[in-house]
C-alpha cells in the first residue's frame, strides 16, 4: 500500500512539472548584426513562446520604434513552431538609423492578457554601432556643378497646353453654371426681365382692384383697411425709402412730416391710419362715406406725391 502512494506521489510530480514546462512564457529579441554603414538595413527578429491557451500582443509600431531608430517594413506574426499545448511566435522587422555611435534598441512590451487582468512582459535590449561612411580626405571629392544648358524658348512647345488648360476652364465653368442655374430652376439662358412699374403705378392699380373687390360693401371692414393701408405702406417704402411696414401709424406720421410733405396730405393719411387701427384693434365700424372718403384720400395722395417725369417737367418749363 506504502509502495503504491509512493507510485501515485511520483506521477503527480512528473506530471505538474509537465504541466510548468508548459505553461513557460518567453519573449527574445535579436538582430542579425551589431553594426552596420549609417542608413544600412539591419533585421530585427521578435520571438515569442507561450501556451497556445494564452493571449499576448506582440508591441505595435508606427514608423519608429526611438528617435534613433526607423522602420523601414513590417513583417506578419507567424507561426514557427507549435507542439505539447506550446506555440512560437515570430515577426521581423527591417530596421535602419542615420545617427552615428552606439544606438540602444529599448525593451519592447509584450501585453499579457489574463481574463480582465493586463500585465507586461519585455524583451531584452540590444545595443549596436552604426559607423558614418568613410571618406578619403586625401582625394578632391567635391566638384563645382556645371550649369544648366539653356535651351531658346519656344511658344510651339506650351502652345498646346495653354489651349488645352483653357478649354478645362470653359468646362468647369460652364458646369458650374448649369449646375447652379438648374439647381435654382432658372432656365438655363437667362430671359430678360421685364422692367418694373413704378411704384406710383402699382400704387394705384393695387387701389383701384381694392375698390372692385367692395370689401367694406361686404362688412369685411378689417380686410378692406389692411389691404388699404398695406398698399400705401408698401408705396412710402418703394417711392421714398420710408420703413412703414415695419413702422408704427405715430412713426409713419412723423416721417412724412420730417420728409416736409404738404399739409393736407398728412392729415389726410394721420385720419386714414387711426381709422384703420381701430377697425384692426377695436373692431369699430365706420360710416360708409368715410370708408370711400379714406379711398379716395389714398388715391389722392399717391397722385400728388408721385414723382414728376421728364416730360412733365419740360412742359412746365415751356410754360413758364
Amino acid at each position: 500500500m506504502k509502495k503504491l502512494a509512493k507510485y501515485i506521489t511520483v506521477f503527480t510530480l512528473i506530471i505538474n512539472s509537465l504541466s510548468i514546462k508548459a505553461q513557460v512564457i518567453q519573449v527574445n529579441a535579436e538582430l542579425n548584426k551589431n553594426q552596420c554603414l549609417i542608413g544600412d538595413h539591419l533585421t530585427l527578429k521578435l520571438t515569442l513562446s507561450k501556451p497556445i491557451n494564452k493571449n499576448i500582443l506582440f508591441p505595435t509600431f508606427n514608423d519608429t520604434i526611438t528617435s534613433a531608430i526607423e522602420i523601414i517594413q513590417k513583417g506578419n506574426i507567424d507561426t514557427i513552431l507549435k507542439e505539447n499545448q506550446q506555440i512560437k511566435l515570430q515577426q521581423i522587422l527591417t530596421i535602419t538609423s542615420f545617427d552615428t555611435g552606439l544606438i540602444t534598441l529599448p525593451t519592447l512590451p509584450f501585453l499579457v492578457q489574463n481574463d480582465t487582468i493586463y500585465d507586461t512582459l519585455y524583451s531584452n535590449s540590444l545595443l549596436f554601432t552604426v559607423q558614418a561612411l568613410p571618406v578619403d580626405t586625401t582625394k578632391q571629392s567635391i566638384y563645382d556643378i556645371k550649369p544648366p544648358i539653356t535651351e531658346p524658348f519656344s511658344w510651339e512647345e506650351i502652345a498646346h497646353y495653354f489651349l488645352w488648360g483653357l478649354l478645362a476652364i470653359l468646362i468647369i465653368a460652364t458646369a458650374i453654371y448649369l449646375y447652379y442655374r438648374i439647381k435654382n430652376k432658372k432656365p438655363i439662358i437667362p430671359i430678360p426681365e421685364k422692367p418694373q412699374d413704378p411704384p406710383y403705378v402699382i400704387a394705384l392699380r393695387e387701389l383701384n382692384l381694392l375698390k372692385d373687390k367692395k370689401l367694406w360693401q361686404k362688412q369685411q371692414y378689417k380686410q378692406y383697411y389692411s389691404e388699404l393701408t398695406d398698399i400705401l405702406r408698401i408705396y412710402l417704402e418703394k417711392q421714398f425709402q420710408i420703413p412703414a411696414m415695419e413702422s408704427l401709424s405715430y412713426e409713419i406720421i412723423q416721417y412724412l412730416k420730417e420728409k416736409m410733405f404738404n399739409e393736407d396730405l398728412i392729415k389726410n393719411m394721420q385720419a386714414l391710419l387711426t381709422t384703420a387701427d381701430f377697425v384692426k384693434f377695436a373692431k369699430a365700424t365706420p360710416l360708409p362715406d368715410e370708408n370711400d372718403w379714406h379711398w379716395k384720400n389714398a388715391i389722392a395722395f399717391v397722385e400728388q406725391t408721385k414723382p414728376i417725369n421728364l416730360e412733365e417737367k419740360e412742359t412746365k418749363g415751356d410754360k413758364e
